[in-house]
C-alpha cells in the first residue's frame, strides 16, 4: 500500500485531532514505499512545519498525563521560574585569581 507523505501527515493529524489512536495508520505503512517526498524548497518547508505542528500536538496530548505521573510519583514540581519547586537553590560561585 503506498502512501503519500502530505496525505499521510493530514490523516495522522485529523486522527490525534479526534483523540482517535494513530497505531493502526502507522502499522499499516510500509515505511520505504512512500511517495510524495517534497520535490523544491517551498513544499519541504511546507512539510517541515505540518510535521513540527504534529510534534506540538503530540507533546499537548501528552502533558495532562505527564502533570499525573508527576503527580502520584510524589516528586515536586517545577516553579515559576523554572527551578525544581522546594529543592535547594545553588548559587555558583565563581572563582578566579587575582
Amino acid at each position: 500500500m503506498l502512501h503519500a507523505v502530505p496525505d499521510l501527515l493530514d490523516t495522522l493529524e485529523a486522527r490525534l485531532i479526534a483523540g482517535e489512536d494513530p497505531m493502526g495508520l502507522l502499522a499499516s505503512i510500509r515505511w520505504s514505499e512512500l511517495v510524495g517526498w517534497p520535490q523544491d524548497r517551498m513544499s519541504a518547508q511546507a512539510l517541515q512545519r505540518k510535521v513540527a505542528s504534529i510534534q506540538a500536538l503530540v507533546n499537548g496530548l501528552q502533558a495532562p498525563l505527564r502533570a499525573t505521573l508527576m503527580g502520584l510519583s510524589g516528586g515536586t514540581g517545577y516553579s515559576r521560574d523554572g527551578n525544581l519547586a522546594g529543592g535547594p537553590v545553588l548559587a555558583p560561585r565563581v572563582q578566579g585569581k587575582v
